[in-house]
């Protein structure tokens, strides 16, 4: 069985009645949603983003998030990192690399935070690219930290269905 962070909140949300466009779901939260807090936004299961990701509305969550950005000058690394998943599962990759390569770290020490995360994100791009070499390299290298950081262990369960489904969509990879 393999994991999808979407699967919660899509198990608290009603589906979208056929009437209801993604196009038209986005409209409606740029309405109610920018002045959400951060914490109300981004890291509330069944709130904010979540609602329109859960519904499958990739490319307009991406949107919802950078409209978000604008509206607040937020700078939160999370936010541009979920905007970089959700252009994946859009399947506009370029975007989402773009955005991906924007939230690695200047420098990481292992030593006071074992969290792997350039190489979670290094993972994920080398799978956006097509790159099976360089997304085992830094798979292995995040499997090294599994016992160090709990969100190592955690990343490792999804690079682990990266490496399963190369040559998928990305969006079929997290299904």
């Amino acid at each position: 069985m393999k994991f999808s962070p979407y699967i919660y909140t899509l198990l608290a949300l009603p589906a979208l009645s056929h009437a209801t466009t993604c196009e038209e779901e986005l409209q409606k939260r740029l309405r109610s949603d920018l002045s959400l807090t951060y914490q109300e936004f981004d890291q509330t299961m069944g709130g904010g983003m979540r609602v329109l990701s859960a519904l499958g509305c990739h490319a307009e969550t991406a949107d919802l998030i950078e409209a978000y950005i604008e509206h607040n000058n937020a700078s939160e690394r999370s936010l541009r990192w979920h905007i970089a998943q959700q252009r994946a599962m859009a399947g506009e990759y370029d975007e989402a690399i773009d955005y991906a390569r924007s939230v690695l770290s200047d420098s990481e020490n292992f030593e006071k935070n074992p969290f792997r995360w350039n190489d979670y994100v290094l993972a994920t791009i080398a799978f956006l690219e097509a790159d099976k070499e360089s997304l085992i390299r830094h798979r292995e290298n995040v499997a090294k930290g599994k016992e160090q950081h709990q969100g190592n262990a955690i990343n490792l369960r999804f690079l682990d269905l990266l490496v399963e489904s190369f040559g998928a969509s990305y969006a079929d990879a997290t299904r």
